[in-house]
């Protein structure tokens, strides 16, 4: 017997590239609430960014956030983690790395040598030419608790350097849709995925599989692709789709962000037997 866990990237796949928009995806949602399969957010959004619109999609599970940086889990599900974590409202959470604050120290003497703007250096108006978002949603997406996305304007050269100069230090650079995002070197979607799968897997019975579904459009989401059982490409209306290496079972939807969202999860229902 399997059970099926989800883990969904936001933007460009649960959540339209243009207008952030779920609608097309509310169907497949419910469906997955009707058959009580968890569907985790795994994102670069924080914690706050999250709280509004996990109200607005009813979500009630588990959710991963600044690109694999932490995990929380709401107390009212009752998982029973084998493993010390922090207190943080009505959360467990688990972090993976060190804070944001201690990221901005370790790299604002490299501005010299690199070309980048942190969001430390940003306006809230600024953040909001960059990415559309409203300017309540813009000051969300820099309460930022375990990352520094940056905006990089140097070098994809320039970068390794970049990346090489921190790996001492145990700081790594992931490549999001419009951001590079600063963060520890544990700091990983797949990293934090396979914590969650484990977490699920000790609740069930020894003969009970957790089958993990992954869903994402960009670069930052290939290592989460490359771990799961049945990793899912979104097709994006802005830029060509990521390769996920030694996969050739990666499935690739037809249609773009939550419209494909919706066709891989109706799919996968229906092949599982569920729908």
């Amino acid at each position: 017997m399997t059970s099926l866990l989800i883990f969904t990237d936001l933007d460009g796949t649960l959540l339209d590239h243009h207008t952030y928009s779920f609608e097309p995806a509310k169907s497949a949602m419910l469906s997955l609430k009707t058959f009580a399969i968890p569907c985790v957010i795994n994102t670069s959004k924080t914690f706050h960014e999250l709280l509004p619109l996990r109200k607005a999609l009813n979500h009630l599970d588990p959710f991963i956030v600044e690109n694999g940086s932490a995990v929380y889990i709401p107390k009212a599900l009752g998982l029973d983690i084998q493993e010390p974590l922090e207190e943080a409202g009505d959360y467990w959470l688990k972090a993976f790395g060190p804070n944001r604050e201690e990221l901005i120290r370790m790299t604002e003497n490299q501005r010299e040598n690199f070309t980048f703007q942190p969001f430390s250096d940003m306006s809230v108006d600024q953040l909001i030419k960059l990415t559309g978002l409203s300017q309540e949603n813009a000051k969300l997406a820099m309460q930022r608790e375990f990352t520094e996305p940056m905006v990089w304007t140097d070098s994809n050269q320039a970068l390794q350097a970049f990346r090489d100069y921190l790996e001492p230090y145990g700081v790594q650079i992931q490549k999001g849709g419009r951001f590079s995002h600063l963060m520890g070197k544990e700091c990983d979607k797949a990293n934090a995925m396979l914590w969650l799968k484990a977490q699920y897997q000790s609740q069930h019975l020894d003969d009970e599989l957790i089958t993990t579904m992954a869903l994402g459009d960009g670069e930052n989401d290939i290592g989460m692709l490359s771990k799961a059982d049945i990793p899912v490409v979104i097709r994006s209306p802005v830029h060509a789709p990521p390769e996920v290496p030694n996969r050739s079972d990666a499935w690739l939807t037809d249609d773009y962000g939550p419209k494909g969202w919706a066709q891989a999860i109706n799919q996968v229902l229906i092949k599982h037997g569920i729908l």
